[in-house]
C-alpha cells in the first residue's frame, strides 16, 4: 500500500464486502424504525417482534376511564354552578350590609317596621330614609330640595334591609 492510499479514510463495507455509501444514508430515518430503549419495553418494538394486541383487560380499563373522567368532568361542572351561586349570594350579602349601614347612619324620624318599604335618600344635609316613594315627593320638589333617590329598600326580619331598587348613585 501506498503512502497516499494509507492517509484516505477507510471505506465502509457490509458483510458482504460491498461498499456502503454513508453519505448517502438518512439517519433520521432510520431512527424512527427502532426503539432507543428496546429492553424496557412492555410489547414488541422491533420488526419481526412479538405482534401486540389489545387485552381484554385494556378495553375494560380504556372504557372504565372514560365512563370515571365523564363523571368527574359532571361533578366539576356541577361543583362550579354551586360556586357561581354561592358566589352572587355573597355578593349580595356585601350588598344588603352596605345598603343596611347607610341605612342605620342616616338620619329617621320613625322606627321602621320588619316587611315595610321604604326609600333612601341623598340630601344637602345627609342621607334620610323616609316612607315617601320619589313619585309621591315629585320631580319638581326633590330637584328644590337637592334630593337623590338612593335605594327602595325593605326591612327584613334579622334586622338588615333588602335591596328592591338602587338608585343612580348606589
Amino acid at each position: 500500500m501506498t503512502k497516499k492510499e494509507e492517509t484516505k479514510a477507510p471505506k465502509d463495507s457490509n458483510s458482504r464486502g460491498e461498499e456502503i455509501d454513508v453519505d448517502n444514508i438518512d439517519l433520521e430515518r432510520m431512527k424512527t424504525l427502532v426503539a432507543e430503549n428496546p429492553g424496557s419495553s412492555e410489547y414488541a418494538v422491533e420488526k419481526g417482534g412479538v405482534a401486540f394486541a389489545p387485552t381484554q383487560e385494556g378495553a375494560i380499563k380504556s372504557r372504565a376511564f372514560k365512563v370515571m373522567d365523564e363523571q368527574i368532568g359532571m361533578q366539576m361542572d356541577n361543583i362550579l354552578e354551586q360556586i357561581k351561586v354561592l358566589a352572587r349570594q355573597a355578593e349580595d350579602l356585601k350588598d344588603r350590609r352596605q345598603l343596611s349601614e347607610m341605612i342605620y347612619q342616616s338620619k329617621m324620624s320613625f322606627e321602621p317596621l320588619v316587611g315595610d318599604v321604604y326609600y333612601l335618600y341623598e340630601t344637602p344635609k345627609g342621607k334620610i330614609l323616609s316612607i315617601l316613594s320619589p313619585q309621591e315627593f315629585g320631580d319638581r320638589k326633590m330637584a328644590e330640595k337637592g334630593y337623590s333617590f338612593y335605594a327602595k329598600a325593605k326591612l327584613l326580619a334579622d334586622c338588615t334591609w333588602g335591596i328592591i331598587e338602587k338608585g343612580e348613585e348606589l
